[in-house]
């Protein structure tokens, strides 16, 4: 009934998108004068952005998705699509040699867009999916449903504006993550598609990292000629924003409704703390991957209900296989422990659902089994040329020692990271919308509590007696709880409005529409303050690499001999495994093509030539930094380990660096030859 009202009126959403416009443009200033600036001065990266998340997607629509789908759902589902159709297409390309181009991979885009728009040579079967309630009623698509539509389309509008607004002036990516990002983005790039080994950035020899984000930058490249800093920053944006139709797509899914999943998009797109605090960390493989997982889930969930019901023919069935199928594979390129939250997701809604439907009949229960066997083959066997790359490098070996063994790695979360996961008010709206769902007797309230609890035993499976603690971390299951919490919180607050309703039902005949009212008035008064909380988001404390670091590289690739070794601030992470970078020095490989005493993160998961070159770099930096930087035998250790410059960038992330101009600049063992802006760069005498 809410909804009904909600999409009676046209003139009533128009005027919402312009108020909507009016109070993003209050809450963010600059960003409405950007928006056309940008557009016009970057047609083609805007128009080819918008075709590579898309048109992939929406061409195995067109043929593999027999029910139906209102056309804004269509095109939330193939956002999702794209980005595990598009990183498969790189995976089946390279054993045939074939190296990617601007040019074919426009082919490809032009045949996605023939694909999509291909006209119907017959009727399509009108096979509504299961409901996700306890009786399994089926989600009616109604004409007024595409005005839902429009509301959707204009949220997902202003969550990308505001994320890309956000990073409008920042050059290279934030944090860690985002400098190994940004060297496989460029690697892909400069290969034409998958490669094994890492050089000239790093003495890698295998490539084995989950690469889905990575290939759609590089995607956007080929199409648009954007470089790779920029093609990882604002792929990432993009996935953050897509977060708002996919967290519709899936909460309609779960819920058995539109409304709660609109709820669920304001929440993710201008509540929650994440995923729109990924960009700081450059936790973008962790979004790429829950930017697949919407798609995966919709396949893998239509599947399952359809094994269950012996009125639905194999051949329907066959077609939602197929896209469970490259679901599943897509999900295994593009992030190992979003996969496992997946089939996280899967254990739950099949539990549920087999529970609740209980005696089941024995064909539909064989049916069912043989149909879940050739999914997961499936999916397993369309990977198989990945999963067989990753043996080897150093990923099975870990998380082999991590299963077999009765590992005692630490696996700990912060009350702030809870905190932040829950922050302003989710929590009591996510728990009074699973004890709706639940009262209401729907499927969804069961699955999201499941789902929940599946992912943080698997977290955290000492808590049942098993091994493998850290195979998936706490944390990784905390900033990704936006999924589950998002659904739920949208379902607490329609309760809310429900109850509104029934209070007004002794009120004059015009309560509906006020109640109408009340509901757009709180979305817009939600999404402006909302605007204003993600357009703050980005924390300069994470940002490495400054323009000041990307001067001094210029001035570096001008000045300094190609084969000198620059000796940058560094510190040991994961436990001393890996050496990390806590400024613009770590950018100085890629930036100037300059050896420097550190790698990009990932290479601690690949096989390296010569093998021990960890170890090589923890003592390197161990003889170093036993000494003050300012003596004569930290000087004497980097000269013998071939070091002949220093560099320090004005970040500090963690503070506390070795690397202090004062002591450097006060002893005649170092020549300055560099300052600007904070950064100083010295010959070592």
């Amino acid at each position: 009934m809410i909804a009904g009202k909600l999409t009676s009126s046209r003139t009533t959403i128009w005027l919402a998108a312009i108020w909507l416009a009016a109070m993003i443009s209050i809450a963010v200033p600059g960003l409405l004068w950007w928006l056309p600036w940008s557009f016009f001065s970057t047609p083609l990266v805007v128009i080819s952005g918008g075709m590579l998340f898309t048109l992939p997607g929406l061409a195995l629509l067109r043929w593999l998705h027999p029910s139906p789908l209102h056309g804004f759902e269509r095109l939330a589902y193939s956002a999702s699509l794209s980005c595990a159709v598009l990183p498969l297409i790189l995976l089946f390309s390279e054993p045939i040699g074939w190296r990617w181009n601007g040019l074919s991979a426009w082919l490809v885009i032009g045949g996605c867009a023939v694909l999509a728009l291909w006209p119907q040579t017959s009727a399509i079967r009108r096979t509504a999916p299961a409901s996700g309630n306890w009786r399994q009623a089926a989600l009616p698509i109604q004409p007024r449903h595409h005005l839902i539509g429009w509301v959707l389309i204009f949220l997902t509008g202003a969550a990308c504006a505001v994320r890309l607004f956000l990073v409008r002036d920042v050059p290279l990516g934030f944090y860690g993550d985002s400098y190994h990002h940004t060297v496989i983005t460029q690697l892909l790039i400069d290969h034409g598609g998958l490669f094994r080994s890492w050089e000239p950035y790093a003495p890698a020899v295998t490539f084995t990292y989950h690469y889905a984000f990575h290939a759609m930058g590089a995607w956007w490249h080929w199409l648009a000629g954007i470089p790779a800093t920029q093609a990882v920053i604002w792929t990432g944006q993009v996935m953050n924003g897509l977060a708002v139709p996919l967290m519709y797509l899936l909460s309609t899914r779960l819920t058995n409704s539109r409304l709660t999943g609109l709820w669920a998009a304001v929440i993710v797109g201008f509540v929650s703390v994440y995923p729109a605090y990924y960009v700081n960390w450059g936790r973008y493989t962790q979004l790429a991957g829950q930017t697949v997982l919407p798609a995966a889930a919709m396949a893998w969930l239509t599947v399952i209900d359809g094994a269950l019901h012996l009125q639905r023919s194999w051949r329907q069935l066959a077609h939602q296989l197929v896209l469970a199928i490259i679901t599943g594979a897509g999900l295994a390129v593009s992030h190992y422990r979003v996969a496992i939250l997946a089939i996280c997701l899967l254990v739950a809604y099949t539990v549920t659902v087999l529970v609740t439907a209980w005696p089941i009949e024995r064909r539909s229960l064989i049916r069912f089994l043989t149909v879940g066997a050739i999914g997961a083959i499936g999916a397993l066997l369309l990977a198989l040329p990945w999963l067989w790359r990753v043996r080897e490098g150093q990923i099975t070996r870990l998380a082999t020692n991590l299963v077999l063994n009765n590992s005692e790695a630490s696996n700990p979360f912060s009350p702030e990271t809870v905190g932040a996961a829950f922050q302003h008010g989710l929590f009591p709206l996510a728990a009074l919308g699973l004890g709706s769902l639940l009262w209401r007797r729907q499927l969804g309230g069961i699955v999201l509590a499941l789902w929940a609890g599946f992912a943080w035993v698997a977290a955290n499976p000492q808590l049942i007696g098993l091994n493998g603690q850290g195979l998936i971390t706490s944390f990784t299951v905390l900033i990704g709880a936006y999924m589950a919490i998002a659904p739920a919180a949208g379902a607490g607050i329609v309760a809310l409005f429900r109850l509104i309703a029934r209070l007004m039902i002794t009120l004059p005949r015009h309560a509906a529409t006020a109640l109408v009212a009340v509901h757009l008035g709180s979305g817009l008064l939600i999404v402006g303050w909302g605007s204003y909380f993600q357009a703050t988001i980005l924390d300069p404390a994470y940002q490495l690499a400054t323009p000041a670091d990307l001067k001094a590289a210029a001035w570096i690739r001008d000045h300094l001999p190609p084969d000198a070794a620059v000796f940058v601030n560094g510190f040991a992470a994961y436990g001393g495994y890996v050496y990390a970078g806590s400024d613009g020095g770590w950018w100085l490989t890629l930036l100037t093509g300059r050896r420097t005493n550190l790698l990009p993160m990932a290479v601690g998961f690949e096989a390296i030539d010569p093998p021990n070159m960890l170890q090589i770099i923890r003592e390197q930096h161990q003889a170093v930094q036993q000494f003050p930087i300012g003596s004569a035998e930290a000087a004497a250790a980097l000269r013998s380990l071939g070091f002949a410059y220093l560099y320090n960038g004005p970040a500090a992330n963690p503070p506390g660096e070795y690397l202090d101009p004062a002591q450097i600049d006060a002893t005649p063992l170092y020549e300055l030859i560099y300052r600007q802006d904070g950064v100083s760069i010295w010959r070592i005498r």
